[in-house]
């Protein structure tokens, strides 16, 4: 199979606003300037509290770090915290100061109340569960003043596009799969399919998947506790035997790919989550690989979901993660890079952009 070579993506913007490129003399470098050397911006993250977070493989800390690094002022509240104050969307709001980022040290000034659209730029980085708290958090970031403040992934996209259910928009990409409460028709489904995968459509890390054999006694009380008795849908999927090769998570950012790493199930587990015991290992993808991601990238880009995971078994898309999708730190580990640098460089430009 041929693979792909792609890289990293770069994005280099025309206009003044944007990124400034300098034409020295033909016998030096081409220097670019981009919005980190002229502006400082205040960014917002909405995240679990600090204490929580598994700082050796956290996306968000090492996003957050490379933010005040370039200068920027890394704020962060919960989706507890955020309230409505009027007609203003607001929240208690800490400002960081990563003291040492290799240890994973850091400390939070006092909280203040501040609205939400004095800063330049939210990232929702709230973990799932995608519950009725989380909706309501999306309809608050909604009434954020959208001439000053940039919100990603966008609040209305979070709620149109299930993690578990968008999927479905691409039809001719996924596996058999069905979504149910009736147990005759999830039985019916693996009469014709055999073995499946049956998950909760509000599952998250690895949590309620059960791998279901045609003749497995227990069938009917696993369905039974799935479905809570018929009254919680749920999804199944023909078991694909790819798995044993890994599931692999590519990220993508503004509708490219950013990267991909391969995450391998424990000998005893089907799970192959890093944080079920999974572990990772480094990937490629092939050309109908790339294709498949980036005409899913390039659709969630539509829908102002710019920062999302996608996981692929074989050529079979799984799932797309798009409230919190993790890996950049195990890929930065595999490849030698740096990608939160490449998701910093998309904020400023955006920005920038949006200022101008």
């Amino acid at each position: 199979m041929k693979t792909s070579t792609r890289r990293p993506v770069t994005w280099t913007a025309s206009a003044w606003s944007t990124s400034i490129l300098l034409a020295l003399p033909h016998w030096q470098p081409v220097v670019k300037l981009t919005l980190s050397h002229f502006m400082r911006s205040k960014l917002l993250f909405i995240i679990d509290p600090l204490p929580t977070f598994h700082f050796e493989t956290d996306t968000t800390f090492v996003i957050m770090a490379e933010a005040q690094r370039r200068g920027h002022e890394v704020w962060t509240t919960t989706i507890d915290e955020l309230m409505m104050a009027g007609s203003r969307p607001t929240a208690p709001m800490r400002r960081l100061n990563i003291t040492n980022p290799a240890e994973f040290e850091w400390q939070e000034s006092e909280e203040t109340k501040r609205p939400l659209d004095e800063m330049e730029l939210i990232f929702m980085r709230k973990d799932p569960p995608f519950n009725m708290d989380y909706i309501m958090a999306t309809y608050i970031l909604s009434l954020v003043d959208e001439e000053k403040t940039l919100i990603f992934n966008k609040p209305s996209g979070l709620r149109e596009f299930s993690e578990k259910m968008g999927i479905f928009l691409f039809p001719e990409l996924i596996p058999e799969t069905i979504v149910a409460k009736k147990k005759a028709e999830l039985r019916a489904f693996q009469e014709t399919q055999g073995t499946i995968v049956l998950k909760t459509l509000d599952g998250f890390a690895g949590s309620n998947i059960f791998v279901l054999h045609k003749d497995d006694k227990n069938r009917n009380v696993i369905l039974e506790t799935m479905t809570r008795g018929e009254q919680r849908y749920v999804m199944a999927q023909r078991f694909l035997p790819e798995i044993s090769q890994g599931d692999r998570r590519v990220l993508v950012l503004n509708g490219e790919i950013l990267g991909v790493h391969n995450r391998l199930a424990a000998i005893d587990d089907y799970r192959s989550n890093i944080s079920a015991g999974g572990r990772s290992a480094a990937a490629r993808l092939s050309e109908k690989e790339e294709e498949i991601c980036l005409t899913i990238a390039q659709r969630l880009r539509k829908l102002g979901i710019v920062f999302a995971g996608i996981d692929l078994i074989g050529t079979f898309v799984t799932e797309i993660n798009v409230t919190s999708p993790t890996g950049l730190v195990l890929i930065n580990s595999h490849e030698g890079v740096h990608l939160e640098a490449h998701v910093l460089d998309f904020f400023e430009q955006a920005i920038a952009a949006h200022t101008a």
